[in-house]
């Protein structure tokens, strides 16, 4: 098969556009269309080299590992306080440290649950920027001023039953959690907040005034490490060999989702590219090239 035909089959299979490949390439459009048509006359060995470098890295591509979704303990736990936030419209706060699956689990909340409006906040995340997001969540245009963004919230909610997420709440500031609560109050519907540990200060403030915020908050969930099935039950979706690696993995991880994942994925490759099953000395070797 041509070079020409291994790149248009590549296309096909994925759907990529010429846009897709030239941002992967450094070829302009203009000039790969032509040389898809084999009417390039300008270099083509360049051309030729940078669409083999492409093929080459989505052939990699194509045989790295994915961990999939796994049931943890960590998502019993989201998906059952954000179940009662629902049912119940109120507050209620998810907090845990980095790496253990907070937003994986709410993804995959709102994903079953499509009726959920899910915020993930970012550093720099204003009221504005928030209420904006929100409001274009429900259709409208996401402009305006806070107050007349937020008549448009509460009357869309407005016993609705619906369940607000905002995961790394723990990035917005004080106002914007303040104007939450407002929504909580006049549309009577379910806020869910997910995020670091120290959420639990920014929602109280440091010598606990944010009285009027917190006091609404009617459940609360400390996020604890992966248990032992957890781990086992995320191991097993890579390799067979889970008895004999648990307990070195286990070790390394600490029960962090994140680390754990990453860790898999590292060991799978290193076993792929030596030819060998994923052992404790693949799992050493890996841990050689993860920062902890």
């Amino acid at each position: 098969m041509t070079l020409v035909a291994k790149l248009r089959q590549r296309m096909n299979e994925k759907g990529y556009s010429l846009s897709h490949v030239k941002k992967s390439t450094n070829v302009s459009i203009s000039r790969l269309n032509l040389w898809l048509n084999n009417k390039y006359t300008g270099n083509v060995e360049k051309i030729d080299e940078a669409v083999k470098k492409f093929l080459e890295l989505e052939e990699l591509r194509d045989r790295r590992i994915e961990v999939g979704f796994i049931n943890t303990s960590v998502v019993v736990d989201v998906f059952d306080i954000a179940k009662t936030c629902s049912i119940e419209n109120t507050i209620g706060v998810c907090c845990g440290p980095a790496g253990l699956g907070k937003t994986v689990a709410v993804r995959q909340y709102a994903e079953e649950n499509p009726e959920v409006i899910l915020i993930e906040a970012d550093f720099g995340y204003t009221p504005k920027v928030l209420f904006s997001e929100i409001h274009k969540n429900l259709g409208f245009d996401g402009c305006g001023t806070i107050h007349t963004m937020l008549l448009d919230i509460v009357q869309k909610l407005k016993s609705s039953g619906r369940l607000i997420i905002v995961d790394e709440a723990e990035n917005l500031p004080y106002k914007a959690l303040e104007l939450l609560r407002r929504i909580y109050d006049k549309a009577n519907v379910g806020i869910l907040l997910v995020g670091m540990p120290k959420l639990f200060n920014n929602l109280k403030g440091e010598k606990g005034q944010y009285a009027q915020l917190y006091s609404r908050v009617g459940i609360t969930s400390l996020l604890e490490s992966l248990s032992e099935e957890d781990i086992k039950a995320i191991i097993s979706t890579v390799t067979p060999e889970v008895d004999s690696i648990y307990p070195k993995i286990s070790v390394y991880c600490g029960g962090n989702t994140r680390v754990l994942t990453k860790l898999l994925v590292r060991a799978h490759r290193i076993a792929q590219l030596n030819d060998r099953d994923m052992d404790e000395d693949v799992i050493q070797a890996s841990m050689r090239q993860l920062i902890f």
